[in-house]
């Protein structure tokens, strides 16, 4: 008897023990889905450019997240004179995707113009169209902003539908209004975000992309140039995904020096990975084998090395990179006391940054994410 009861004693430990292993493997990361939606009409030229001076900022808030997150982007324009009333008015430029590069060019590509806002179709164009992540651990996000009236097409699309529908597969809806809060809840932007269990903000737009300088700045944009220049382009892709880097990497220039920091932070972090054109990312899939890319693909320069060598070769680019996110995430961390004290010394201020980062944060811990340093 004490033979079986020691066995079963043996059996159990193990199988708690696999359970344990199982679950560490499994938590190592988790799904982020985040769609942003943007009505583009006439009036909404200085949010537009507040997101996109601030859509990095909440990049690097998930950044800090554990589980690290699989985060992957959707962009929705509503309002927008690029599609027509059958359609609602609303485009979906892009689906939930995991090449941040390809999500920013998205966004700075985005136009103004139009004047009708459909709030509740174009919830239910996101929920319908939208490849959003079936795993039961993953945190699904929307953040959709305007500032006209959210019942605008109510006969037809009640936004209160569309958000019960999104609640009842575990998405939440946050509202931004861009205008005074009062007028937003007569505007029921409010409502968006309480159906949809989510939060609900008012924003400036004349002030939300102000941009914040920093010591910081120069050095961080010095690890940049460094960072590029790790890349491995390979394949088809690889030509477009590095131009469209050093693309992206002006655009956020253009929009400021706390735009063009953020971004390079980003760079910096676990959540920037561009497999799909970068030897030094591909390389790190499970199961990469190097006779998975023709010869024809790899750069010229490492075609006529062994596997030995070009294994060798990307290994000093990859740790040459970690090496140099280090000191990014170095820098990063002084650049975030200092823009910590600056913004507190100006109160009453709630820029879109902020906003979205403390509303993703909290979303995020909620579901059970943990947060480095908050």
């Amino acid at each position: 008897m004490k033979k079986y009861g020691t066995i079963r004693t043996v059996m159990t430990a193990l199988a708690t023990l696999l359970l344990t292993l199982t679950t560490s493997i499994a938590q190592e990361t988790r799904p982020v889905d985040v769609v942003v939606m943007i009505d583009t009409s006439g009036s909404m030229e200085d949010l537009l450019d507040a997101t996109r001076a601030r859509v990095w900022d909440v990049v690097n808030e998930l950044g800090r997240m554990k589980p690290t997150p699989e985060l992957r982007v959707g962009l929705v324009s509503f309002g927008t004179d690029l599609a027509t009333e059958d359609q609602g008015f609303i485009v979906q430029h892009l689906d939930l995707s995991d090449d941040l590069d390809k999500v920013y060019s998205e966004l700075m590509g985005l136009t103004i113009g139009g004047g009708t806002e459909l709030v509740g179709r174009a919830l239910d164009e996101a929920l319908d169209n939208m490849s959003w992540s079936g795993d039961y651990e993953a945190l699904r996000v929307v953040f959709i902003a305007g500032n006209e009236s959210a019942d605008q097409g109510v006969e037809e699309f009640d936004f209160r539908l569309a958000a019960r529908a999104a609640r009842d597969r575990d998405i939440i809806i946050n509202a931004l209004y861009a205008g005074n809060r009062d007028q937003g809840v007569v505007e029921k932007w409010h409502e968006v975000a309480q159906v949809g269990k989510g939060n609900f903000s008012a924003i400036d737009p004349s002030t939300a992309s102000i941009q914040i300088a920093a010591p910081q700045d120069k050095r961080l944009l010095e690890l940049n140039g460094r960072l590029n220049t790790t890349y491995v382009p390979f394949g088809e892709k690889g030509r477009d995904g590095l131009a469209n880097q050093i693309a992206q990497d002006s655009n956020a220039s253009r929009l400021g020096v706390q735009s063009c920091s953020s971004r390079i932070v980003a760079k910096g972090g676990a959540l920037y990975n561009n497999a799909s054109w970068d030897l030094v990312d591909k390389t790190l899939e499970e199961g990469f084998e190097w006779d998975t890319i023709s010869l024809a693909d790899l750069p010229e320069e490492m075609q006529s090395m062994t596997v030995e060598e070009r294994a060798e070769f990307i290994e000093t680019r990859r740790t040459e990179r970690e090496d140099i996110q280090s000191e990014i995430q170095s820098a990063s961390a002084a650049r975030e006391a200092f823009v910590k004290k600056v913004i507190a010394k100006r109160i009453g201020e709630s820029g879109l940054g902020e906003t979205m980062r403390k509303v993703i944060r909290e979303q995020a811990m909620a579901k059970g994410f943990t947060c480095d340093g908050c």
